[in-house]
């Protein structure tokens, strides 16, 4: 199989982990796959837990598929890490608490915050244009 060109910046991006890293790249080149596996191993290594993870996209449907494919990588990672325990353990620990990661459109993410935290955003109010729109098809 012959290597990508970008096959260097790729491991990069899943490696390492301790610099911050912007990606700029075309619809299609791999985006996704890679932001995935960076916060897989992210989680593998227990550099963070599952609820210290924020992913925003733009779209619904991507941070839709954003999180099954997180899901199934997740997995993916636990049976190949079983003879690794603590890895094992974080990426189990990781699937159970999925739902808690915070994945979703810049709107949405925005709009969980000023939910949670009523007091620091008094004066700001939540407008869901997605129910408005959903009412007047």
């Amino acid at each position: 199989m012959k290597s990508l060109v970008d096959h260097e910046e790729r491991r990069r991006i899943r490696g390492s982990l301790e610099a911050t890293i912007v990606v700029e790249a075309a619809a299609g080149t791999g985006k996704t796959t890679e932001l995935v596996c960076r916060i897989v191993e992210v989680l593998a290594q227990g550099r963070a837990r599952v609820g210290q993870i924020v992913a925003i996209t733009f779209t619904e449907k991507a941070a839709g598929e954003l999180k099954l494919r997180l899901r199934a990588e997740l997995e993916k990672g636990r049976v190949t890490a079983a003879t690794d325990a603590t890895r094992c353990r974080n990426l189990e620990d990781a699937i159970e608490r999925l739902e808690e990661a915070r994945i979703n459109t810049i709107h949405g993410f925005c709009a969980e915050l000023i939910r949670e935290r009523p007091v620091e955003g008094a004066g700001c109010r939540v407008l869901d244009l997605g129910m408005q729109v959903a009412r007047r098809s």
